[in-house]
């Protein structure tokens, strides 16, 4: 464990060598205040669902990231009445904690909930949540590598998994080897719930990389529909069901509302992060209105004869 006294998260040992890892740590240095100020207090960080962007009622960014999780286990079926709890769930790169947070207040009969981070500033913040919700004794905190997924403790099977905004930081050998290591850790039928930034075939045989000094939110190894669901079919997945959510318009909106909050708090000089989300806002609105970006959620289903293909 570390964290002194606190005991907020267990360390597992890294067992690959990972040059983009260190980049992704480096994108989460900065205070959770300064997020707070651009994402809002809840630190949702992976779009939002506005539901009627002309509605004249205000929807805050809380509310509208909270709406897109919400509207995710909604595909997924496990809020319909009657649905068993999950026993095990697991957030991989759980970023500041929304989302395990929101789980646990959903599901307050799932007896064990763990979130997976390699940014030790998020997983402070998670710890914090966890210990101000005297959720200790369900929620689980691990600063690990998600192609290390297969070293977390207890081999009880998780039956919901989330990966919501961390593909898009995998390097394509560590997406390929933590789908295969989560098929591995779930119990045939649990449902994987995925929320990613994807961009057409054609988008991303125009573009050149992102140069590494300038790719401040480690969004270097973009990735299109097709790869993502070749690999969880290959890796032991059915895709139960994907369509783009949020909207383009909602996306688009969401992004630029990021833009403005960073105007506005930050006006001169914000951190590289933060000036790196102010940059390319405008242009990453743009593609998702031509549809040669979206934001898709998938949702994957362990098949039930365990065989990965």
């Amino acid at each position: 464990m570390t964290g002194g006294d606190d005991q907020r998260y267990e360390v597992l040992p890294s067992h690959r060598g990972d040059s983009f890892r260190e980049h992704v740590i480096r994108a989460y240095k900065d205070s959770p205040d300064d997020w707070r100020n651009v994402l809002g207090d809840q630190l949702h960080f992976q779009w939002g669902v506005y539901d009627h962007p002309d509605s004249p009622r205000p929807v805050s960014l809380d509310e509208a990231g909270a709406r897109h999780l919400e509207r995710q286990l909604a595909l997924a079926g496990v809020l319909e009445p009657g649905h068993p709890a999950p026993r095990r769930v697991l957030d991989v790169g759980c970023g500041w904690g929304a989302a395990l947070r929101h789980l646990a207040h959903v599901f307050p009969d799932c007896p064990r909930l763990d979130g997976i981070n390699i940014s030790p500033e998020q997983l402070a913040h998670c710890a914090d949540l966890v210990r101000e919700a005297h959720e200790a004794e369900r929620i689980h905190l691990y600063l690990c590598d998600a192609a290390d997924i297969a070293q977390l403790p207890d081999q009880e099977p998780y039956d919901l998994v989330l990966v919501r905004g961390a593909i898009t930081h995998f390097p394509p050998d560590v997406y390929e080897n933590a789908t295969e290591a989560l098929a591995r850790r779930m119990e045939p039928g649990g449902l994987l719930v995925i929320s990613e930034t994807l961009y057409s075939e054609e988008f991303l045989a125009s573009q050149p990389p992102l140069p590494p000094d300038t790719d401040h939110l480690a969004l270097g190894h973009r990735k299109s529909l097709r790869y993502v669901t070749d690999v969880l079919e290959n890796s032991g997945f059915r895709v139960r069901d994907q369509r783009v959510l949020p909207s383009p318009e909602e996306a688009a909106r969401w992004v630029l509302e990021l833009k403005s909050n960073i105007d506005f708090h930050f006006p001169k000089e914000a951190s590289a992060p933060l000036e790196a989300i102010r940059a390319m806002a405008v242009d990453l609105a743009v593609a998702l209105l031509r549809n040669e970006a979206s934001v898709r959620s998938i949702i994957a289903e362990r098949r039930e004869d365990g065989r990965l293909m």
